[in-house]
């Protein structure tokens, strides 16, 4: 059974039908016999959907019984059919990934012909037993984290203000250094949060530009190396986009009194004030992990990006050569609203064929999956990564914010941006590194308004 982290959100959008829907059963699966929702269709949504279709989770609707599920259903086979949800981008040429929620046509048809024949019930006696779902405590996907960092005070997104980018100080000074494990975000008010940026501020310099935005939280910053200059992202998350922890004995290393900026994308459409405080937590390595590799991320980018006013085929391409021999983990398209398509490939050392890593060919700016590949992935030294991506800048783009204009690459969502993110590891690469504990001290004492922690 396909496996994977999974996260469903709405993040100020209109909303239609979340699906969260990985393997379906085959038109055939019940002989001739009719399709029906206990024996058929109940099992699929529990093992595919229910993750993010259930009480108490981000998606809009529960899908647990069949009293929730019959008024979507038709709702639910047309969402299908256009292949708008599941909203999972990877096509089957890519790589086989962790959790592939990529419907055949098989499987589209089984939904939809449940539903168009009525979406009958069936007999409950041949429902499924219910599923227990792993939760932790705060609603955190990955596990109970170790340190919880909350921004220190209830931000006001104004009414209809669009798209504002807000920076916040995380106050997060470890006394020694720490190797992550992964990092995760929470929205608290999902109606306006679109996604998140977390950088280290290495040179200190948000509390100059904080100074300057003294009457709200924390300080607007649209393009946030201007407004911060020195941060480097440490990670991001938009729906859809939860990393999975490091593999054993490998994660990154955090130097101590490392200090945070959370950028936090908001676009609030919904007429009114929208009040936020949203949460990081940060998952590290025990003592009892000896650390042998360092887990790191790589970028493959184009150049200089330069998309004309009304081109719906705007075509880039940027390559990277490997000098060592690495293995792969997952990769992660991105671009904004007028991204159309995105391939990463590769070329590996004797071959003239290109081998396709990833290809998203329907690219959706408000669910930015990370991929995981099923099976780790080799490539040697020599081995010449390439992305090439499309830029719909034309009117019939809905998504375009003008399309009368040229674009160039910036930060916000109205400027564009184009790489692929991946996480290697270099073979051979050998650590000896006993993590260090967090100290049970430094823990308590962390417990303020803007920083929680727990630990083991």
């Amino acid at each position: 059974m396909k496996s994977s982290v999974v996260t469903c959100g709405s993040s100020g959008l209109v909303l239609t039908v979340v699906l969260c829907t990985g393997v379906l059963a085959s038109p055939g699966s019940s002989g001739d016999q009719e399709l029906t929702y206990s024996r058929d269709v109940a099992p699929l949504l529990q093992e595919n959907c229910e993750t993010c279709h259930r009480a108490g989770q981000m998606a809009p609707m529960p899908l647990e019984s069949y009293q929730q599920v019959r008024p979507w259903a038709r709702s639910i086979a047309r969402q299908v059919a256009a292949r708008t949800m599941p909203p999972y981008g990877a096509h089957p040429e890519s790589r086989d990934m962790l959790g592939s929620l990529y419907l055949s046509d098989a499987e589209v048809e089984t939904i939809v012909d449940w539903a168009r024949n009525g979406a009958p019930e069936g007999d409950p006696a041949e429902l499924p037993e219910p599923k227990e779902f792993e939760t932790y405590e705060g609603g955190w996907k990955l596990g109970n984290p170790d340190v919880v960092m909350q921004i220190a005070e209830t931000f006001n997104v104004p009414a209809d203000s669009g798209d504002r980018h807000q920076c916040f100080g995380l106050d997060f000074s470890a006394p020694v250094d720490l190797w992550l494990k992964g990092i995760e975000f929470l929205p608290d008010n999902t109606d306006v949060v679109h996604h998140f940026i977390l950088f280290e501020d290495t040179q200190g310099n948000f509390e100059v530009a904080d100074a300057t935005s003294p009457d709200e939280p924390g300080v607007e910053c649209p393009s946030i190396r201007k407004t911060i200059p020195g941060v480097q992202q440490l990670e991001a998350w938009a729906p859809g986009g939860t990393k999975a922890l490091a593999p054993r004995n490998m994660a990154r290393k955090f130097d101590a009194d490392t200090k945070l900026v959370l950028q936090i994308h908001y676009s609030n459409q919904t007429g009114e004030v929208q009040p936020d405080r949203s949460s990081v937590a940060i998952h590290v390595a025990k003592p009892d992990e000896k650390i042998t590799k360092a887990f790191r991320k790589g970028y493959v980018m184009g150049g200089r990006l330069y998309i004309k006013a009304g081109d719906a085929e705007s075509r880039h391409e940027g390559r990277s050569q490997i000098s060592q021999d690495i293995t792969v983990y997952s990769s992660n398209a991105h671009m904004h609203k007028r991204g159309k398509s995105m391939r990463l490939s590769a070329i590996l050392p004797g071959s003239p064929a290109e081998e396709t890593i990833l290809w998203v060919p329907d690219f959706d700016f408000d669910w930015q999956w990370n991929y995981e590949f099923a099976e780790p992935m080799k490539v040697p030294a020599g081995t010449e990564l390439i992305v090439r991506s499309v830029h719909d800048n034309s009117a019939s783009n809905p998504n375009n914010p003008d399309p009368t204009i040229d674009v160039t690459w910036g930060d916000a969502s109205d400027d564009e941006m184009m790489f692929n993110i991946y996480t290697y590891s270099v073979d051979d690469e050998v650590l000896d590194v006993t993590p260090n504990a967090l100290d049970p001290s430094w823990l308590e004492a962390s417990k303020t308004a803007s920083r929680g922690a727990t630990g083991d």
